[in-house]
Formats: structure tokens, sequence, C-alpha cells
């Protein structure tokens, strides 16, 4: 589905064989060829929907110039590496998706050992952490090895289909996240930072242990809230308008969430598994296992932060207390 969302610039539906069923990206036309912005799953479906979608514009896959990408998740970039080898099209991304892209030599994502121990010093069941490891591959096969042919500056501006798009940088779903914004047109392609009905899973930079997704999230929503927006394209579900109330909604969500998890700790010391067993419950599949426990890290970094927890090392696991 091609969907014109002004002149010259798209949105495209593509299919996903996962629980959010779909993922828009969108094409960008001028005269030098087409710029993408994120480019959905590499998978047989996907790919001839996007042939089908362009054919519908007067364009083919070889007129793909430029592919600019929101973050390192399969959905956003798995069909990067294909579509440069068609078309030779220049791929652009954040530094920070460096290190989840690089690959060994056996091909296995640098990153999967990383979530192994990440899971298991919080105390994820090993049947999970082999559900995870064992999804994460599966994944690999839903992308294609590209090479990152630009980095994106600071206030980094383009144009785009004839219009200045401005790349913003905004980490908490995760450390490499962007948003590409029209202030003509005040037009938000938000990606996953922002999404009409659910709120982005927040996710540790397992190579920058310093990184605070939760808190680099909401200053991100807080420069976001202040744009003049008229309509958002996220990744996932419609197109909407009330940028700012959906905004509000997402803080409420986390000062909600903030203070469950630490009226968990209160109850006594335990591993983040077992805090966000008290708030998810415990009858979750492996992977709304992992989810779980992502979403309760984050927040317990802040609560750490903010001298109202503190955490310690016992038989190979970290604890999470009150601070005194």
């Amino acid at each position: 589905m091609l969907e014109e969302i002004t002149d010259n610039l798209y949105m495209l539906t593509l299919p996903m064989p996962f629980r959010l069923m779909h993922v828009h990206a969108f094409v960008a036309v001028d005269n030098e060829g087409i710029t993408l912005l994120d480019t959905g799953l590499n998978t047989p479906e996907t790919f001839v929907r996007l042939e089908e979608s362009l054919q519908k514009i007067g364009k083919t896959i070889h007129d793909i110039k430029r592919v600019f990408i929101t973050h390192y998740h399969i959905d956003h970039c798995g069909m990067a590496g294909r579509l440069q080898n068609i078309s030779g099209a220049r791929i652009h991304m954040s530094e920070q998706s460096r290190p989840f892209i690089l690959r060994r030599d056996d091909e296995e994502f640098l990153f999967v050992d990383r979530i192994k121990d990440f899971s298991l010093i919080h105390g994820l069941p090993e049947k999970a952490i082999d559900f995870i490891s064992g999804l994460l591959l599966t994944f690999k096969k839903a992308g294609s090895s590209f090479t990152i042919d630009e980095f994106y500056l600071p206030e980094h501006r383009v144009i785009v289909g004839g219009k200045e798009m401005q790349v913003m940088p905004t980490p908490g779903h995760t450390h490499d996240h962007v948003s590409f914004y029209f202030p003509q047109e005040r037009i938000l392609l938000s990606g996953d930072h922002v999404l009409p009905e659910i709120t982005p899973n927040l996710s540790p930079d397992l190579f920058a242990p310093e990184f605070r997704p939760l808190r680099s999230y909401l200053d991100s929503l807080a420069l976001m809230e202040a744009l003049p927006v008229e309509k958002v394209y996220p990744a996932h579900g419609q197109p909407f308008s009330d940028l700012k109330g959906r905004i509000e909604a997402i803080y409420d969500h986390h000062r909600t969430r903030k203070r469950l998890t630490y009226e968990s700790v209160q109850r006594g010391t335990k591993t983040a598994f077992v805090v966000s067993q008290d708030i998810f419950g415990v009858d979750l599949p492996e992977f709304d296992q992992f989810l779980a426990l992502n979403e309760t890290y984050v927040h317990l970094i802040e609560l750490i932060q903010e001298g109202l927890l503190r955490e310690e090392r016992a038989a190979g696991l970290i604890f999470y207390s009150v601070a005194p």
C-alpha cells in the first residue's frame, strides 16, 4: 500500500510476520531518484510490495539512491543491504548504530552474547535466554548485510523529495534512534519513538553502559513536544495529529511504571526480572519476559540515579534494594 502524504513524499506499508503485522517506510522522489526512509524486512513479500509500489509512481528499485534509517532494528533496516547491492544506494545511519550492525566472521550478531550476559545477570530464566538468542539469530535471516556510507551529523539537514528534512536524534527506544522532521510541511516521521497506541520498549545499549534509555527518551520527547507538528507518521499504527497529547500520555505511563518499580523493591530486595514479574505478571511468553525485563531495568537505572535504590552483586546476579 502506497499513500501520498504530500508532493513527492509517500508512506509505504510493508508486511511483517510479527505481532505488529506491518511497518511503514517512506518514499521521497526528486530528479535525482528515490530516497527511502527505512526499508522493512528482507523477505520476498516485502521486496515484492516495494517493487509493486514503486511501479505505481513510475520508478524501480534501481532508482533508489539513498536510504536513511531510523535505527538498527531489523524491521527498519533489514532490506538495506539487498537494496544497496541492487541499486548502489548510499546508506545513512547514526554513528551509535555502528556496533549493532558489525558482524563476526561467523555472521552472528555481535550483541547476541551481550544480551545473553545481560539477561543472565538480571535473572531472566535460561529457557527464556535460549529462546531470545535463537530468535535473534532467526531475525538475522530477515536482514541483509550492508555498509554504512555516511553517519548523520549534528543538526543534520538534507533536501529530500525537494523538501528540507531535519534528522533529529531521538534516543530511548534504542541509542541510535533518529526521527525525520519536515519543518515547512510540519510533518514528523517518528519511527518507533512516538507510536499512537503503544509505548516503545526502551532498550539499554549493551556497548555503552553509561547510556540511560529512559532519561534520554524523556529528553527526546521534550524536544519533540516543542516542534510545530501538524501530522505524525509513525513506523507502526495510523498517522495522528495530537502529538502533544500523545506525549503527555507517554509521560503518565512512565511515571506510573517508575512508581510501580519502586514499590516492588520497597517490598524486598530482588533481581530486575523478579521486579518485572511484580509489574507485568508471571505468565508471559519468553519474548515478553525479555521485553518486560528491559522496561523494568531502564526504570531501575533512573531510581538508582535519583538515590532511591541501590544495586549489589551476589551469586552471579544483580539485586536491587532501597537505598539507606
